[in-house]
């Protein structure tokens, strides 16, 4: 493979005729509350039962019912994978049917938005998870001609990313709105720093589900992303903003790991493949979707990212500021693959005494316990490119090279590691890496124009 490392699937037999029954059992949308139902059977035959609720941040009832109940679907099909998981390998039912493109839908979310939580689990049987559903009329309809948005409303995280492009379309003179799944500190403060409105909705887990993973229960990643966004497209029909901006990059689409014949990809529902895949499913009428920052690379996105200075104070992407448990938290844990990654895509482009400001006066590339995580970033060694949301190792190999060359770290010992002195850049592989993905995107005009100049 050129994109991710290879690993066999363990070969031990399974039986899988007594699969767990796992069923979407329907939803109701209210104002701005939505209930999410589900049952499942577990193969020892106990019955559960899981209402997950969703509060938007404004109510969708004086909005088209012909575009509102088909988002929700998908957010029902897409939420459920939280509740699968723990009885995976499951069949799975829905029994108020399911049309082509959303069977399509559900399966591929399922496949892919999966793919972690199976490799993790070794649970490939999750790749032939049966779906029953009995065919569903598609009355949504044909979409009009998309025009080009005037009202976008931006997913923001709190992180580097979603900043570079609330500016991008700052400078552009869109009207934008800040938008967020439940909320906390760093994303408050950027929308503070950018003086954008934040809207936020309330996604809450049923607590049963807690319970199961204390118990046992199969666990791990999920794809996250999809039911954010269909949750924002619902927060934006409600609000009356014509799209949704997110802000994955070009790295997001490269997988991790091949394994039991699929490309195991973290971050698969950042990717171009979801988003073209949620476009497609879409009712008519419905508020757009797409990725800003689709064509670029996180290097350059990082480049962009260290001249807003004023941001810099108040971004993380550390995993730790997003704790349940607010005691957990912090803006940077300073050990881990993000922090590593946005440590390193950096560097290249700040001073040092900016650099180690933001972490905290901590120089990760002097931490020589954090030496074999760098070598995972780089994918060397053998090692595996983290489960994380982090660039592609040729990304990192770039920035390295750029190191090189920079007057405050060129003398860096990390760089003096053999395995670090071993890495080989070209001019080549330096212009693909800050290239602009001419393919790759669902921009329009003005605004391809704007992501451009990122």
């Amino acid at each position: 493979m050129d994109n991710y490392t290879e690993r066999m699937v363990d070969s031990v037999a399974r039986d899988v005729t007594g699969l767990a029954e796992f069923e979407c059992s329907g939803f109701e949308v209210d104002g701005a509350q939505i209930a999410l139902r589900y049952r499942a059977t577990g193969t020892d035959g106990r019955d559960h039962a899981f209402t997950e609720t969703i509060t938007l941040p404004a109510s969708v009832a004086a909005a088209d019912p012909d575009v509102v109940e088909p988002i929700a679907r998908l957010l029902h099909l897409a939420a459920a994978l939280s509740y699968f998981k723990a009885f995976a390998p499951a069949r799975i039912t829905v029994p108020s049917g399911l049309t082509h493109q959303e069977r399509h839908f559900v399966t591929e979310v399922l496949i892919n938005g999966l793919g972690e939580f199976a490799y993790v689990n070794n649970l490939p049987e999750v790749f032939d998870t049966p779906i029953e559903a009995p065919d569903r009329p598609d009355t949504t309809g044909t979409a009009p001609e998309v025009l080009e948005p005037s009202r976008l409303l931006v997913a923001v995280g709190g992180g580097k990313d979603s900043i570079v492009s609330i500016e991008t379309l700052k400078a552009e003179s869109y009207e934008i709105g800040l938008f967020s799944v439940n909320s906390y500190q760093p994303i408050e403060a950027t929308a503070e720093v950018a003086g954008v409105p934040l809207e936020s909705a309330k996604r809450a887990l049923d607590p049963t589900l807690f319970e199961l993973n204390k118990q046992g229960a199969p666990n791990g990643h999920v794809p996250v992303t999809a039911v954010n966004s269909l949750i924002a497209i619902l927060s934006a029909q409600a609000l009356g903003f014509d799209a949704v901006v997110f802000s994955n990059e070009a790295s997001s689409s490269f997988g991790n790991v091949a394994w039991a014949g699929r490309n195991v990809n973290h971050q698969w529902s950042k990717g171009i493949e979801f988003e073209r895949l949620l476009r497609a499913s879409l009712p008519a009428e419905s508020p757009q979707y797409f990725s800003l920052l689709r064509p670029l690379s996180e290097l350059r996105i990082s480049r962009r990212f260290a001249m807003l200075t004023d941001y810099h104070p108040v971004f993380t992407s550390c995993n730790r500021a997003f704790k349940l448990a607010e005691a957990d938290r912090t803006s940077w844990c300073g050990d881990c693959p993000k922090c590593r990654f946005v440590f390193v895509s950096l560097a290249p482009f700040l001073s040092r005494e900016e650099l180690l400001r933001i972490f905290n006066g901590r120089d990760l590339l002097a931490d020589e316990s954090q030496f074999e995580g760098f070598l995972e970033l780089l994918a060397l060694d053998g090692l595996l490119k983290p489960f994380e949301c982090v660039g592609e190792p040729s990304e990192v190999k770039v920035a390295i090279a750029l190191l090189r060359e920079h007057p405050e770290w060129r003398s860096h010992a990390f760089l003096a590691h053999p395995q670090i002195a071993a890495i080989e850049v070209s001019d080549l592989d330096q212009a693909a890496v800050f290239a602009f993905d001419e393919e790759e995107h669902n921009l329009w005009p003005r605004i391809e124009a704007a992501v451009r100049e990122v």
